[in-house]
């Protein structure tokens, strides 16, 4: 997908540049406001998307939105990708300057669902668990979901442990269903 190695490219470039610089963390930063504003906020997408609107007053628009919001070094990024035409591809250089980020950073990002708010107790003994397994720092993400009626669901990446109540109940109905037909 060509996209998709256009986003490698700039967000490479990027961060390479950042790493001379020595900001890596900040544009790290930004990128992620500025991924959040392209998912969010529609508006600002549908500008970064139209060819009607004109370089010059997207680059106006752009100091205006996110004058003292962002680094000086992604305020010049932007300019440069509104004048290369690539600004319409913000959000997957985003998204793909904070994967590479953390990957250079050894940072894993861990989904845990649970039916209830963790306490504190569990949720620093999770991070050391995590920790030491996965040999990163973690960037721990809590969703609550009370469908899932007890346990958790831990994602990784594209890895997942589904250790739910409601898992365990599906697989006791089917295994049940199962032995049922065959009696």
């Amino acid at each position: 997908m060509p996209n998709s190695s256009i986003a490698y490219r700039y967000a490479k470039s990027l961060i390479e540049l950042a790493a001379e610089t020595n900001k890596e963390g900040e544009v790290y930063t930004d990128m992620c406001k500025l991924l959040k504003y392209c998912q969010k906020v529609k508006d600002f997408d549908l500008l970064l998307q139209s060819p009607l609107v004109k370089t010059g007053k997207k680059i106006s628009t752009f100091k205006i939105l996110l004058k003292g919001e962002i680094t000086e070094m992604t305020d010049k990024f932007l300019v440069l990708l509104a004048k290369n035409k690539r600004e319409s591809y913000l959000q997957k250089i985003a998204e793909e300057y904070i994967d590479q980020y953390k990957t250079k950073m050894k940072i894993s990002t861990v989904i845990i669902t649970s039916a209830v708010k963790l306490d504190e107790p569990t949720r620093e003994r999770l991070l050391k668990i995590l920790t030491n397994l996965l040999k990163n720092k973690i960037e721990l993400h809590e969703k609550i979901d009370p469908k899932i009626i007890g346990g958790f669901v831990l994602t990784v990446g594209n890895r997942r442990a589904d250790m739910s109540v409601l898992r365990q109940l599906k697989q006791l109905n089917k295994n049940f269903n199962q032995s049922y037909i065959l009696n």
